[in-house]
């Protein structure tokens, strides 16, 4: 599995190797990181940012957990060989359930990752019950289980796993329209899961 850098994609980036300030990766299949990436800039707006993201092989959240490491391994060790970097956000719960630890491991620098927000969900629900919408890998994972068993094992946590919503999710964040007509088949399943209790 080859890995190219897109220089024509990233033309702001051709000043990297040179600057002075921290460089951060954040990366995410997709464009949905770009939430954590504008926090994360809002917070720390000195520092020097990369955001890329694997459009190529999105979504991960059909692909093997190999593919997975083996696919953001490759990925951040190619930017880290072109631009120096002080630290990794791995924008993406489905990537950052299953490559931290190898990134970590490869890495002097610090590697941080996203993943489901179950304690805060479980410490502000009114009524007990939780509602994660996620990629299917995602709502499968033993770390997500662990999550809820750790930090919401006195809620009710209605899963739903679905490529087609993160499919509309991503259409959404590149500027196409989606009706809730689109999105109601795959989200009805959840609402009537929590409805049950």
């Amino acid at each position: 599995m080859a890995t190219k850098l897109q220089d024509e994609n990233t033309p702001c980036l051709a000043a990297t190797p040179s600057e002075p300030r921290p460089t951060v990766l954040v990366f995410d299949s997709g464009v949905g990181g770009l939430s954590v990436y504008d926090e994360i800039r809002r917070l720390l707006p000195d520092l020097h940012y990369i955001y890329a993201f694997d459009n190529v092989a999105f979504p991960y959240g059909e692909k093997s957990e190999t593919f997975i490491v083996e696919r953001v391994v490759e990925i951040v060790t190619a930017v880290q060989q072109r631009y120096p970097l002080s630290l990794a956000v791995i924008a993406c719960n489905t990537a950052s359930t299953v490559s931290l630890p190898a990134l970590r491991e490869k890495f002097a620098f610090p590697v941080v990752g996203v993943v489901p927000a179950i304690k805060p969900a479980a410490r502000l629900t009114a009524n007990g019950v939780v509602g994660l919408l996620a990629t299917r890998a995602t709502v499968k994972r033993p770390y997500t289980h662990e999550l809820i068993a750790r930090f919401a094992n006195e809620c009710q946590i209605a899963m739903l796993g679905s490529a087609e919503l993160v499919e509309l999710a991503e259409a959404k964040l590149h500027g196409d329209s989606v009706s809730l007509e689109e999105t109601a088949p795959h989200i009805t399943p959840m609402a009537t899961n929590a409805g049950a209790a």
